[in-house]
Formats: structure tokens, sequence, C-alpha cells
């Protein structure tokens, strides 16, 4: 292919062929500067002293071109935008730059002296080792290289035939060969650069729409997050209500409460409440919405949790459900997000069970060889995992042991919660898993997680059950309960519902005084039901507030279909429990006999 000598090139190429050019400022005045002391010492003894100095001079005066150079164009490489008008100028000054300079190494020359050969040969080398340097030196600048080295050949050529006599010719034409290999050598070096340039904007400018790409990519994963993140109040009120009303229905009308297509229906609320909290919860943990709340807390208790949870579905299976927790970390103590790690914990454990037809699971805690941290292990003995599959497994929806989508086996979502809340915490997890042998999946909790035990008293699970079960058959007939919020269905669905539990209710719509005057003169609530998302000039949170100055002995609890993170945070602060929508009966009919039972405590200390 047939390339001009001087072509033009891009702005941007330009510009990087400037900022070469400008930084090897410095390198050229330490270069010039320092070989020509050496060439005046080297002919000191050979060549007249007045000539020596005389050339040195001149020598040293060009130097001064080069810090010229630096100080013109000082403010160029640091400008934004960058001023690609003032590159011409820039290749102006510097063909001056180079020609004056190979003018000053073409007059070594007047160094020669006839019959010595040794000054010769010196100045020679001199003149050549100049040569190669501008070849490279000076690749971003192929024009100012061909226009020095020409003047400054022509000008030592001149000088050859008074130092060399009748070797003159010989001379002159190895200085030409030479000449000619060192200009084809620059073009070749100059061209790489060129190629070399052009290469790495496109990597940049690729690299720059690949990043875009990925941050549109993200931004949109972040949108559809955030919108399912803020529409979960909306999505979840009908839920709730649904649920409401089956369990209503069922308490109303006892002669239906085990009929089939009423136990399908509630089977189906259920359903759906499950997949709006995995979902919620998921898109909370994409978008970035969750940050860990952390506190200290004993790990055993956690674990003896978790297990009653899931011990029901494996008696009913049939399977060993245990843990083996190694002495070591018996009093271990961790600072982490308890709710997120019992989360983490509860999916593996239900997973094992759900895919463990004999057997059994084992949850275990021993810490890691070597001393960094611990590990967490959930042992199965079930259907094993394919070496492909392993790593899909934790994306949404995906279940290898479920194509015919059984609901019954989960919703596809628990393993990817997994993944991105272990990322949050910082905790390593990996998996071992071999086909008809079962899996293990190992948290790795690093040793910063880890504290020294504290001496809280927590109490053990059979106590904790033996008191959901009193608080669940606590009598709630007569008990006063005030509800705020807006939504009508969910209104006659509370209604319906604690009122088939002797509940004496009443309901507020929004967030202001008007409460108050629901309740009446001779009305005290002694506790009060409130939504977050409220119509009028406060929050649930601030209604809480308001209603407790009212109602001091009643008892707040705030209702919310949001996921964000700082509503949980903000009604825990102002001491307040939180139910996310949609609650279930049981748990509502549970939190409730708790609250009552404390506030009449409290009443009767």
């Amino acid at each position: 292919m047939n390339i001009p000598w001087f072509p033009s090139y891009p702005p941007a190429v330009e510009q990087e062929l400037f900022l070469l050019g400008y930084r090897n400022l410095r390198a050229h005045a330490v270069g010039h500067t320092g070989l020509s002391l050496l060439v005046a010492a080297g002919a000191w003894m050979a060549a007249p002293h007045a000539l020596v100095l005389g050339w040195l001079g001149w020598m040293l005066a060009l130097t001064l071109i080069f810090f010229m150079g630096l100080w013109m164009f000082k403010a160029l490489p640091h400008a934004q935008p960058f001023p690609h008008a003032l590159l011409q100028r820039w290749k102006n000054t510097h063909l001056w730059m180079v020609t004056l300079p190979g003018l000053g190494w073409g007059s070594i020359g007047f160094l020669f002296v006839p019959g010595e050969q040794v000054n010769n040969l010196m100045v020679m080398t001199s003149f050549a080792g100049a040569l190669a340097y501008s070849a490279v030196s000076n690749a971003h600048d192929l024009r100012g290289f061909v226009v020095s080295v020409t003047l400054a050949s022509v000008l030592l050529l001149s000088q050859i035939p008074a130092a060399f006599g009748d070797h003159a010719g010989a001379v002159a034409g190895m200085c030409l060969l030479y000449l000619s290999v060192m200009a084809w050598v620059a073009r070749n070096a100059h061209l790489t650069l060129i190629d070399s340039i052009q290469l790495r904007l496109a990597n940049e400018r690729l690299a720059q729409k690949n990043a875009e790409i990925a941050t549109r990519a993200e931004q949109a994963n972040r949108d559809k997050s955030e919108f399912l993140a803020a529409a979960s109040h909306d999505l979840r009120q009908p839920v709730h209500a649904l649920l409401l009303l089956i369990e209503a229905y069922r308490q109303q009308v006892p002669q239906a409460a085990q009929h089939p297509l009423i136990l399908n229906i509630a089977t189906a609320g259920q359903s759906i409440g499950t997949l709006f909290n995995a979902l919620m919860e998921l898109s909370r943990l994409e978008s970035g919405m969750e940050q860990p709340v952390l506190a200290e807390f004993e790990l055993a208790p956690s674990i003896t949790r978790i297990l009653a949870r899931s011990r029901p579905e494996a008696e009913r299976k049939g399977l060993a459900l245990r843990s083996h927790v190694s002495p070591r970390a018996m009093p271990l103590t961790l600072c982490t997000d308890k709710l997120l790690l019992e989360r983490i914990l509860g999916n593996l454990v239900s997973n094992a069970v759900r895919y463990s037809a004999r057997g059994g699971v084992l949850l275990g805690l021993r810490p890691v060889p070597g001393g960094d941290g611990f590990w967490l292990e959930v042992w199965d003995t079930g259907l094993g995992i394919a070496q492909q599959d392993q790593t899909r497994i934790f994306d949404p929806y995906v279940q290898v042991a479920n194509r015919e989508r059984d609901r019954t086996k989960g919703l596809g979502l628990g393993l990817a919660i997994v993944r991105h809340a272990s990322q949050l915490l910082g905790l390593g997890l990996t998996l071992r898993s071999r086909l008809g042998r079962g899996s293990c999946f190992r948290l790795h909790v690093p040793a910063a997680l880890c504290v020294m035990p504290s001496h809280a008293l927590v109490p053990s699970l059979d106590a904790a059950q033996q008191l959901t079960q009193t608080l669940m058959v606590t009598p709630l007939t007569g008990r006063r309960v005030l509800l705020v919020d807006d939504d009508p269905m969910i209104q006659q669905a509370m209604q319906a519902l604690l009122g088939s539990w002797g509940i004496d209710l009443r309901c507020a719509l929004t967030g202001d005084a008007s409460a108050v005057q629901v309740c009446g003169t001779d009305w005290q609530p002694e506790c009060v039901l409130c939504d977050f998302r409220l119509p009028g000039a406060m929050d649930g949170i601030e209604m809480l507030d308001y209603l407790q100055d009212c109602f001091p002995q009643s008892v707040g609890i705030l209702q919310t279909g949001e996921l964000v993170q700082t509503v949980q945070a903000r009604a825990e602060e102002a001491g307040y429990l939180v139910l996310f929508k949609p609650v279930a009966p049981a748990v509502l009919a549970a939190t409730l006999g708790m609250v009552l039972q404390s506030s009449r405590q409290v009443g009767v200390s």
C-alpha cells in the first residue's frame, strides 16, 4: 500500500503526537547538552581550541530552543478541551526546534582535522549517534526529522573532502547510505507509532462504548428494581386484603373453613404473598437500596431458630435435620445484619429440605483451617447439581430440578437472594455438589465480622415457642384497636377479620388529627395499626408519634408495603413494631396478642 511520507491525521492522533513531542523536549535538552560537552572534550586535543569553544557555545545556545518550546506550550498539555487549532502552530515551531539543532550537529564537520583519524572517527560516530537518536525521538514528527537530518548531512558532507582527501568519496557514500537507512527506519518508526496511537484510541472508544452500555444496562436494572420497590405498596395492598378476607371468611363460616375451594384460594393467596416478598427483596438487593444494619448477636440461637422453621417439613418427609457447632464456635458472636444472615441460612436450609427425598440436612459451623474466620455450611443428601448448572442456579427463576415449575418446590428466587445478600454482607459463597449424592453450600464468615462473645441472655427456642403459643391463645375479645389506613379494601378486610376475633376496631383514613376524632372522648385505643403511606400531612411514623402523644398507653405498630430500608430503620428507632404487607393472619393475631398482653401487664403494674 502506497502511504505518503507526510500524511495528515485526525485531531485526536495529532493531539497524541503533540503530547509525545512535548514530553520529549526535556530529554532533547539533556541529550543535546551532554553529547555536545563530550564531543568538545574529545576534540579538544586535536582541533583548534577556539573552534571547539565556538562550536560548543553555538550548541549550548541551541539548547535554549528546547526550553523556549517548553515555555511557549506549557499550558497546552493540560488544556480542557484541547485547543486543536494551536496544533499547527506547534508543528511549525517544532520544525524549527529540530532543524536548528540539526544544523548544529551538521556543523560538527568543522571539527574534522586532516590526518587525525581518531578525532575524525569520534566526530563521525557522534554524528551517527545523534542521527540515530533523532530517528527514534522524533518519530512523532517525520517531517521535522527529514528536514533537519537532510540539512545536517549536507553541511557535514561539505567538510568531508578537506578532512579525508582521497577517501572522501567512500566516506561520503557511507554517510549517504546511513542517512537513507535511518530515514527508512524513522519512517517505519513513525508509522508504527501512528498505528499504536490509533489502536489505543480505538480501544479507548470501544471501552467507553462498552462502559456506557454496561452503565445503561445497570441503570435499567436499577430502574426496574426501584420501580418494583416503589410500587410494592400498591401491589401488596390487594394481596394483603385478600389474605385477611379469606381468613375472615373462614372464621365467620366455620363449616366452609375446610372446603377444598377455600383451602385452594388460601394457598394461592399465600403463594402470591410469598412471591411478592421474594420479588421485592430481590429487587431491593439488586437496586442497592438494601444496606446492612450491623448489630452484635450470638450465632448459635440463630441456627436453632432457622432449623426450627424447617423442622416440620423435614419431619413430614422423614429427613434428619440437625446442626453441628464446633466447640471453638459455641460462643461465637458476629457483627453483621442478623436478619439478612438468617434469611440466607433459612433459604439454604429450606432448599436443602425441599430437594432431599431421603437422608438428612446438616447445618454446620466450624472454624476455617488457618484461623481466617468461620465456615457456615449446609449439607444435604439431595439430588445434587451438575457442574454446568452450578453457576446459573444463583440466577433468578432458575430451578434445574423443577422444570415443570411446581410452586411447591419454590419460586427460583431463593438462591438469587442468597447470592446478593452474601455479597452485601461480605460473605464468601461457594458450592460443592455431586449428582445423586447431595450438595454443600458454604458461607465464609471472615474474621473481621467475628467479635468477642457477648453475655446477653438469649431465650431458648423452646421458651420462644411456649411464649408464641401463649400469645396465640390470648383472648382478643373486647380489645380496642385503631386502624389508620386509606385503602377501603384493607379497612373492610380488617373489620371482617378483627371483628371475628372480637376486637373493637375503629378506622381512620388520613394522617392528620381526624384520627383522634374517630376515637371520640370515651374510647381510647390500646393498640394503633398504622399504614406508612397516608394522605395528609404526616406519614405513618409521624402519625404514630402524634397518636402516642394523644394516647400514651397505646402501642404503635407500623404496617407497610414499603421495602425502603430507611422506613424500617426509622420505625425501629422510634420504638414501633413493623409488619410488612401482606401479613399472614396468624402473624397478625400473634403480634396483637403479644402487644396487648404487654400493655395489660404494664397497665396492671
